[in-house]
């Protein structure tokens, strides 16, 4: 690796590859930090992006775990890069149990991974909301109990049956009585494994995210809200629009949340708040960087560059403040939004509402636009395979 002309030490960017790779490569990029951008394959968005100091490739977290972290050990075991920071689900759970072993080169600002886990997995996540006295939906454990046992004890129809481990909504079904829900149980425990049971939260309740960072003394230091007027699938899943918004009180249940648990790092809270009684509700912890963490970043809040600062033990001065009502659109996600919506002309913002002073792409910027066409090639070669076009379009049901 060549020596880094800046006084501020390089940071080994891992996950390039992912959308939420490139706000965070501008971030460091602008407070001077040299970035070694890592993913698996040279066509990745991360490294067409004129950020990084240095790019290079790294096995695949997914297809090769083991070479992966083998690969990370041997690329920090020298020193170089003081700071690791990853974007996926994958690599940054891969990260999280390796975080001891890494320890001696490198610092992740990663919480320890039992923590880790109990976010990960959304049994374990509704149970320590329960302790916490933090509003979720009524939860049921048919892998403690029994699904027999759920399907009698559920008192209205539908419910929501979810993989305990899953992401972007995948695995989520919707049973309409008792037979439905044993039924699908057992096809989604097939594929997914662990599932929990929720009651259905009506989905004209508006969805938010709350991103917190707290220290290693459990302190938060910053934090942000934005909601998702828009999703894929249009039942429910990943936004493909999102706006900042005020809302100190669900910010306040994401951090006594975390708190709560001992948390260190990054958290992503999901809310939807309940039409029927107007109470924002925990539905996921996501304990990594999300896909749409660009919005805040562009409001104002530098979470890459205080977790950065956070990792060398640098003083941080806390950041809340940020800009409301900017909007960040995902447009290809949002396009198969359209397509499949049935309130595709209703939609407020317009979907035909393609430019303004307040509207970001999640993956063009004009000031780093090659980025984009990595990511229209890589699209458009993921929908020619059938198992990947079925995976992004979500096609497959049960």
């Amino acid at each position: 690796m060549p020596m880094s002309t800046t006084t501020q030490p390089p940071v080994l960017l891992l996950g390039a590859d992912e959308n939420e790779s490139l706000p965070i490569l501008a971030n460091l990029h602008r407070h001077g930090v040299p970035i070694a951008a890592a993913a698996p394959r040279r066509l990745s968005m991360g490294l067409f992006s004129r950020y990084p100091t240095w790019k290079l490739i790294s096995p695949d977290p997914n297809a090769e775990p083991e070479k992966f972290v083998d690969w990370v050990e041997q690329t920090v075991r020298g020193g170089e890069y003081p700071v690791t920071m990853v974007c996926g689900e994958t690599a940054t759970w891969l990260m999280a149990q390796a975080r001891e072993r890494l320890a001696p080169y490198t610092r992740l600002p990663l919480v320890d991974v039992s923590k880790f886990y109990l976010c990960r997995d959304k049994s374990k996540t509704m149970k320590e909301a329960a302790r916490l006295g933090i509003p979720a939906p009524q939860t049921w454990y048919p892998d403690d109990v029994g699904i027999e046992a759920v399907a009698a004890a559920i008192p209205v129809y539908p419910v929501v049956l979810k993989p305990c481990i899953s992401n972007g909504a995948r695995g989520i079904c919707y049973p309409k009585n008792a037979e439905e829900l044993k039924t699908m149980y057992a096809a989604t425990r097939a594929d997914y494994k662990a599932c929990i049971v929720q009651e259905f939260v009506p989905h004209s309740g508006m969805q938010y995210k709350a991103e917190v960072i707290l220290d290693a003394a459990g302190k938060s230091v910053c934090g942000g809200v934005y909601d998702k007027p828009r999703f894929y699938p249009p039942t429910g899943g990943s936004s493909t629009l999102n706006s900042t918004v005020d809302r100190p009180d669900i910010l306040d249940y994401a951090t006594r949340f975390l708190q709560g648990i001992g948390w260190y790092g990054m958290g992503d809270c999901d809310f939807i708040e309940d039409p029927r009684d107007r109470v924002p509700k925990l539905m996921e912890v996501n304990p990594r960087f999300t896909r749409s963490i660009k919005i805040l970043v562009e409001a104002g809040l530098e979470y890459p560059y205080l977790l950065y600062r956070l990792a060398l033990g640098l003083p941080i001065e806390p950041q809340f403040a940020y800009k409301k009502g900017l909007y960040l659109r995902y447009f290809l996600s949002d396009s198969v939004w359209f397509l499949r919506s049935k309130n595709r002309f209703k939609a407020k913002p317009s979907f035909f509402w393609f430019f303004g002073r307040n509207l970001r792409d999640e993956i063009f910027s004009w000031a780093d636009p090659l980025p984009t066409v990595a990511f229209v090639v890589m699209f458009f070669s993921r929908l020619l395979n059938a198992k990947s076009r079925q995976a992004m379009l979500r096609t497959k049901t049960k």
